[in-house]
């Protein structure tokens, strides 16, 4: 058995094996690798700023003085209880009388008329057959 030669290893039989390999240095990414990943670092820094600071105007508006303050009602949720006998209600307190008579609602009922059925012939498109 033949040992292939020392040449011939690289590839098909008759080209040396010098032609496959590399004629010049690469150059060393280390540096490009360093930038896009400090840049990328910088966007996101900025980006999450973006988020989390609220926006403010970037010119100030002029001084003026500030809205007189308004008056605000606020309706308080009515309150029932039921005092024992002795008992004394809190000052400012409505007091109504449990043997007054108890305010009435009267609830009518009022028929809509009876509306008769309408029938409406379409074709397939929708458009009324008369």
């Amino acid at each position: 058995m033949a040992k292939p030669s020392s040449a011939s290893h690289a590839g098909s039989p008759g080209r040396p094996a010098e032609q496959f390999q590399a004629t010049g240095a690469r150059p060393d990414p280390t540096r490009l690798r360093l930038s896009l990943g400090a840049g990328g670092i910088a966007a996101l820094s900025a980006f999450i700023t973006a988020i989390a600071v609220p926006s403010s105007p970037a010119v100030a508006p002029p001084a003026s003085p500030p809205p007189a303050p308004t008056m605000v009602t606020q309706q308080r949720p009515i309150v029932y209880i039921q005092l024992t006998p002795g008992q004394s209600p809190p000052p400012g307190a409505t007091v109504i009388d449990a043997k007054a008579p108890k305010p009435i609602t009267i609830v009518t009922r009022v028929p809509a008329p009876a509306q008769g059925t309408v029938v409406v012939r379409t074709t397939q498109s929708g458009k009324v057959i008369p």
